[in-house]
């Protein structure tokens, strides 16, 4: 079994939990409260601009050409949509131009970011794999089930349902797997361990959200 699918046979369980979280299942049903996506959107658009630091780290630290374009390619998608937030999402919304981020997307962000700094460059790759393969899952799954033809988020489904999205997460599957085939056992099983947390922080990144997780002092 190649690595990528071991990876995904071990947080399968997890991610149909987060297919089950009520922000998903509102989300695609268009009820979801607005001050829930608000605060959601204020969250990713703090993510996106950290995710876009840890992607160029990746691709700072990476050996193989391709594999060093694919993640400079990868961080300014990553910017262009956190800007994009910003100049659609955060006027319509009404959201603060600057954003606390919440404990949930603070433990997240700063994760990565040690992963992408500090650790391995394969370990890096997997703990930024799962924001790419399972959003693109979790929007297809959306966009395929959902009932709602007046759905107000639809511009978020069309967005990680979209074949644009679909190809950037393709080819980050394929670096993992390339870079997976080259690591030793111990490495592929740290690379594992770091798929397999970061998927735990997409469970918590979207609870957070529906709960509007808030620091206590």
């Amino acid at each position: 079994m190649s690595w990528t699918k071991q990876a995904w046979a071990e947080i399968a369980p997890l991610y149909e939990k987060i297919l089950a979280l009520p922000f998903n299942q509102e989300l695609q049903a268009g009820t979801l409260a607005p001050e829930r996506f608000r605060f959601y959107i204020a969250q990713d658009a703090y993510y996106l601009g950290e995710f876009g630091r840890a992607l160029s780290l990746i691709s700072g630290r990476s050996q193989e050409v391709d594999h060093v374009l694919a993640f400079s390619r990868f961080a300014t998608n990553a910017i262009v949509v956190e800007r994009a937030l910003h100049a659609s999402y955060f006027q319509e919304l009404s959201i603060a131009p600057v954003v606390q981020p919440s404990p949930s997307c603070q433990l997240y962000t700063q994760f990565l970011l040690n992963k992408s700094a500090l650790d391995a460059v394969e370990v890096a790759v997997a703990a930024v794999l799962p924001c790419f393969w399972i959003y693109k899952d979790v929007g297809d799954h959306i966009y395929q089930h959902q009932s709602n033809p007046q759905n107000p988020y639809q511009a978020w489904i069309d967005t990680y349902a979209g074949e644009e999205f679909g190809a950037a997460v393709a080819q980050a599957i394929d670096i993992a797997e390339a870079l997976a085939q080259e690591a030793s056992p111990a490495l592929q099983t740290r690379m594992l361990s770091a798929f397999v947390e970061a998927t735990r922080m997409e469970w918590l990144f979207w609870h957070s959200a529906y709960v509007q997780e808030q620091w206590l002092v």
